[in-house]
This record gives structure tokens, C-alpha cells and sequence, in this order.
């Protein structure tokens, strides 16, 4: 006897509801298969929610081609070849390639495929292909008629789809409030009426949930009027397992928008329902104008870095008055930790208004005294830096010296007959790749040490000492803008400030900028 997999498979949890005929009849027509061929059932494969499109993505189809390669059965029952398989992609052909690579056979109530022979090569490429064919057009009837019931007034979907306090009656054809409509009718009158504009109050007068209210109140089913401004989109969402997942909707254009009335006598009038929708907007404009700007929430956002480890600093946002608003290393994120384990950092979440205290009141008090930020600039520079920063740059200037002879020794022999035009050509390029690298490394080198000059440092620094006199009195945004042109980085700990860089300019220095890092 032949060892076979039963194949069961319905589009929708609605199709294996009992009382429906989808699985009783897949399993009645697979039976009279088995005892036909006198087939051994080793298992039964049930697959609910999965679309005829998406079979390969589900893990039991997969568990099923391992099956099949480990040479375990010798075939597949299915009631119907659309049960197996409904192409809306040639990848999908990939299923047929894996019967015909193990030799499984597809047993159907009214014949065997082999996909190894010519006929059942054709009759499965075939069938595929029609049974996908025939469920696109399935789904144009279906959209189209769906269409038609809106345009009509009708509801097309299950009830689960209707708001709340609404039913509708399939055998009349007609919309209807319901009891619950009452609750509907009190949070309108709350809202409008009363001024109560706090959805969590409204949910703990009406019972209805917050996040509810928002969509009822915009619904036009309480005017009497059933409108659609939204459909599916035509891009499929499956789910990890295959199962089906819910379409993302999408706005319909002008012309495809229905609105059509449904019940004659509403909860609420047109009138208040307009004047309902225009509060709804003005208190989403307030909300979202009280909103912080960027910068505004946290003043030294990107600009600070933890004075432990040296790692990027973050925020964490709390309340809306800021109070729980906190500063902190990213090493402690979440997904830094998930990424590399634990970190060894030491600081701790800051609080927003201490550090921002901290180097607004470092800003404007310690940085205007010109005076200690010499006594920092010469703390920073030293005689010895200087020196190994020249003894550098002089190395950098025999190697390229060394690279010019060698270039022109090239040329030479190649003068000679010595070299061929290619490699001589090999042999330059290298040279003035090196060379280049060399000439920006020098100009680096010369770049710092002009920056090393303390003269030279205080004049370019005396132009920030002067505007940060003021830097108390300025606006958030006058304070953002100046921190985006500076660039400083302020280094933070738990105890205070430890270091900051500050970007200076010399205009004898061929770059023209620079950073200079201070002990704070």
C-alpha cells in the first residue's frame, strides 16, 4: 500500500466553522480517493487561514517537503488541485518542483499526477494556472459586488465590521440602531453639549474606551449616513506562519468615495455633528502645537557624550511636565544590551534639569571668564605634544620626499626600455595613492599644531567668550542654533561636567577648523 499525506485546506476560519461544508466535503472526497487506490494515510495536513497563494509559507507545507524528501510517503491526496495550489506569482511554481524532484504523486478523486511524465508535466502547470486565474477573477466578482451593496445602502461584511450601537438586518436590508446607541447619543451630548473634551472622562461617564470615542465621534452612521472613504489595499499581507493577515487600508480617490443615506431618523443632527468635527480639530491642532519642537525638549540633545565610557548620551522621556525627563548612556539601552551584553558603564539615567543646569550655568558663568579658559587651554598643551606632533610631521615629509625620488627613478627607467607603458602606469598610481594619503595625514599634523598655538587659540576663542555672555537670556531656539553652529560636545557624568570640545578657527590653517578638547 502506498504511504500518502491527506491534504485539507480552506481560504478562511469562517470556511471551517461547523455547519460548513468546506473540510466535510475535502475529507468525504478524499476518502473515496483512499479506499480507491487502496492508499495508507500516515497523516492528515489541516490548513485553516492559509490562501492557495501562500501555501509555501506556512511551516505545515514545510514540514510536509521534508517529508516528501526523505522519501517517507509516496504521494498526496487532495480533494481539488486548487485545495494544493492557486498561482498569483510563477515563484509559486516552486511547490511542483519539489513533487517532481521527490516523485510524489498528487492523488485527486478522478486521477493520479505525475509531474515526472509529459501529460502530468502540462496538466499541473495547467491546472495551477487556471485555478489562479479563477481566483482572481473570484475576488473581482466579489469587490464588485460588495461595491454595488454599498452604493445600494446594504452592508456587505459581517457585523463585526459595524460600530457600536448599530446592527443591520440581512433579510430587509436595512441599518438600525440598537440600545447601546443610547451610550453613543450621551457621549455626543457630553461632548458637544457639556464641553467634557477629556476622552478618559467620557469613557469613565459612558463606559465606552478612550481610544474608542475619537472613531466614534467621526462616524456620520449616527447622521443616518454610511460613508466610505477608505478601502483595502491590493497588496497581500500574509502573517510569519502563511495564515492571512488583515490588508493595510488606503484612502479611496474623490470619485470612489460612497455616501449614502441609511437611517431616517439619526441619533445626532447634521449641525452638531459638523460643529463636533470641528472642536475634534482644533483640540488635535492645540495638542499638537503644544508639542515640543526639536531641541525644545532637550536642549543638549546630540551634543552630549557619557564622561565614563565616552559613548553617545540619549533621552528617555516621562510625564508631560518634563519631570521624569532623563539624560542617559546608550550603552544602558535596550537594544544596545540586547546587541552586546551588559555594560560596564558606571553612569547612571540623569536628570534632564540637573545636566542642563549644569552646562547652562558652565556656558555662561565659567566659559565668559576669559581668564580660566586660558588656565584650561594651557593645562591641555603642552611643550612635548608639540614636539612629537613636529617630530611626526617631519617623518611624513622624508617619506614623501623618498616617494618623489622613487617616482622619478621610475620615469627614468622607463626611459631606458626597462618597464613596459602598463606597468610603469601600476607602479605611479601607487606611488600617488601613498602620496596623497601622506599629504593629508601632513596637513592634519600642521592643522593641529596651528591649533596648539595659544596666541592664535585665544584670539579665534574670544569672538565665543563675548556671544556666551548672553547665553542665559536666550531663547531655547536661539540657544539651539547656536550649539548647531558651534558643534560642541559637552562630556557628562552622574557628578557634573568633566570635558567638552569647542570648535575653534584659524584662518592661517588650511582647513580653516578645529576641535579642541578641555578639561572642564
Amino acid at each position: 500500500m502506498n504511504k500518502v499525506i491527506e491534504f485539507l485546506r480552506v481560504s478562511t476560519e469562517e470556511q471551517s466553522k461547523e455547519g460548513r461544508e468546506g473540510l466535510p466535503r475535502q475529507k468525504e472526497a478524499n476518502a473515496l480517493t483512499i479506499r480507491r487506490h487502496k492508499l495508507s494515510v500516515v497523516r492528515t495536513i489541516t490548513l485553516i487561514d492559509v490562501s492557495g497563494t501562500s501555501v509555501l509559507q506556512s511551516p505545515e507545507v514545510n514540514k510536509l517537503l521534508d517529508t516528501m524528501h526523505a522519501g517517507a510517503i509516496d504521494g498526496v491526496v487532495v480533494a481539488d488541485w486548487d485545495r494544493l495550489i492557486r498561482l498569483d506569482n510563477f515563484r509559486d511554481f516552486a511547490l511542483l518542483e519539489h513533487f517532481k524532484e521527490t516523485g510524489t504523486l498528487i492523488y485527486l478523486p478522478d486521477q493520479i499526477i505525475d509531474l515526472n511524465t509529459q501529460s502530468g508535466f502540462l496538466i499541473g502547470g495547467f491546472q495551477s494556472i487556471i485555478s489562479g486565474n479563477e481566483l482572481t477573477q473570484i475576488k473581482k466578482r466579489m469587490l464588485a459586488a460588495k461595491e454595488i451593496k454599498r452604493k445600494n445602502g446594504e452592508h456587505p461584511n459581517n457585523r463585526n465590521t459595524l460600530p457600536l450601537g448599530v446592527d443591520y438586518d440581512y433579510k430587509e436590508k436595512r441599518f438600525f440602531y440598537t440600545d447601546e446607541a443610547k451610550r453613543v447619543k450621551k457621549l455626543f451630548h457630553l461632548f458637544y453639549e457639556k464641553g467634557i473634551h477629556n476622552y478618559k472622562e467620557l469613557e469613565r461617564r459612558t463606559g465606552i474606551h478612550h481610544r474608542t470615542i475619537s472613531n466614534l465621534l467621526r462616524n456620520e452612521i449616527y447622521t443616518g449616513y454610511r460613508v466610505y472613504t477608505e478601502k483595502r489595499g491590493a497588496e497581500k499581507v500574509l502573517k510569519k506562519d502563511g495564515r492571512q493577515g488583515y490588508k493595510k487600508k488606503v484612502q479611496r480617490s474623490p470619485d470612489e468615495i460612497i455616501r449614502v443615506k441609511v437611517i431616517d431618523k439619526p441619533i445626532v443632527s447634521e449641525r452638531v455633528f459638523g460643529e463636533v468635527q470641528e472642536i475634534i480639530r482644533n483640540k488635535n491642532r492645540q495638542y499638537h502645537q503644544r508639542r515640543p519642537q526639536t531641541g525644545e525638549r532637550y536642549l543638549y540633545s546630540g551634543f552630549l557624550k557619557c564622561g565614563v565610557c565616552g559613548a553617545i548620551i540619549y533621552t528617555n522621556t516621562g510625564g508631560r511636565g518634563h519631570k521624569k525627563d532623563y539624560y542617559y548612556c546608550s550603552t544602558k539601552n535596550y537594544l544596545n544590551i540586547r546587541k552586546h551584553g551588559p555594560t560596564k558603564c558606571t553612569s547612571c539615567y540623569m536628570q534632564k534639569e540637573l545636566v542642563e543646569g549644569t552646562i547652562t550655568s558652565f556656558l555662561a558663568e565659567k566659559l565668559t571668564d576669559k581668564d580660566y579658559l586660558m588656565e584650561m587651554i594651557d593645562a591641555s598643551l603642552s611643550d612635548d605634544q608639540h614636539n612629537d606632533l613636529q617630530n611626526e610631521a617631519e617623518e611624513v615629509k622624508a617619506r614623501l620626499k623618498k616617494l618623489e625620488k622613487k617616482r622619478l627613478k621610475m620615469l627614468d627607467l622607463y626611459g631606458e626600455g626597462l618597464y613596459k607603458r602598463e606597468e610603469l602606469d601600476k607602479k605611479v598610481n601607487t606611488i600617488n595613492d601613498e602620496t596623497n594619503t601622506l599629504k593629508r595625514t601632513l596637513l592634519q599634523i600642521e592643522s593641529t599644531m596651528l591649533f596648539q598655538d595659544k596666541f592664535l587659540l585665544s584670539q579665534s576663542i574670544q569672538p565665543i567668550v563675548t556671544t556666551l555672555a548672553e547665553f542665559n537670556y536666550w531663547t531655547a531656539k536661539q540657544k539651539r542654533d547656536f550649539l548647531q553652529t558651534q558643534v560642541p560636545t559637552f562630556y557628562i557624568t552622574p557628578e557634573g561636567l568633566s570635558s567638552f570640545t569647542l570648535r575653534v578657527c584659524n584662518s592661517g590653517t588650511p582647513v580653516g577648523r578645529g576641535s579642541l578638547r578641555l578639561q572642564a
